[in-house]
């Protein structure tokens, strides 16, 4: 039943603290920083599944919960540098019980969309945006160093149906591509504008079968599926 689940989905997927109602953005990245808005109390909830394999031990496991991504207040940092706080929280579905589980931070610089997620510092758009566009996702931390992955403009400006949602303006972006005969690592976000985030697939997984003629995520020795989909969002 739960490897139904995960092929299912996969199917259907892809310093000092102040308040401030208003953001304010560089006059020159407004218009492309519309998929990344950092509007104070904004919330999005995401449905999430979560699947690990370690076939070995016989382990099947699907996670399914909520996470709520909630904006507040600003923080100004020591570069002088103004971020907004990304209070996040998570919940079973069948709950309204929410735990906290971190904060991150965003801000825009420079033609640059950056997120702090875990104290990791990610470039997560180079503006302007355009199809094909790449750039260095990890510009400001130490990871990947070995071997660099390019974050790509796969679609902008698309007509898209997310969950329930149904979006105008849809910008995808891979964080992650790389297949091999006995591995894949996929990392894609999709935004949309006024909104923000929507949607994310992460699959990370390994098989120590040989059949490049079978699909890797059929023949699955250990990895990881999470999927998040955007289910309610407001202010």
């Amino acid at each position: 039943m739960k490897q139904i689940l995960y092929i299912s989905i996969i199917a259907l997927l892809l310093a000092a603290c102040h308040e401030s109602d208003t953001y304010q953005l560089p006059p020159k990245e407004q218009i492309d920083s519309r998929y990344f808005p950092l509007d104070s109390g904004a919330w999005r909830d995401f449905d999430v599944v979560e699947i690990n394999i370690d076939a070995p031990i016989a382990l099947y496991d699907t996670l399914h919960y909520v996470v709520r991504e909630q904006f507040s207040g600003i923080f100004i940092d020591n570069l002088g540098d103004t971020l907004r706080q990304i209070e996040r929280f998570r919940r079973q579905p069948d709950s309204d019980q929410w735990q906290r589980l971190n904060t991150w931070m965003a801000y825009v610089k420079d033609s640059e969309v950056i997120q702090i997620e875990e104290n990791t510092r990610y470039l997560k758009m180079q503006l302007p945006l355009f199809f094909g566009k790449t750039w260095n996702g990890n510009t400001y931390n130490r990871t990947d160093t070995l071997q660099q992955f390019k974050y790509r403009v796969d679609s902008i400006d698309c007509q898209m149906n997310i969950g329930v949602f149904s979006f105008d303006s849809v910008l995808t972006i891979s964080q992650k591509n790389e297949l091999t005969a006995i591995s894949k690592i996929l990392v894609a976000e999709r935004y949309a504008i006024g909104v923000g985030m929507v949607q994310k697939m992460t699959i990370d997984i390994y098989s120590d079968t040989y059949a490049p003629d079978t699909d890797i995520e059929k023949r699955v020795t250990q990895g990881t599926f999470v999927y998040y989909t955007l289910m309610n969002y407001g202010k």
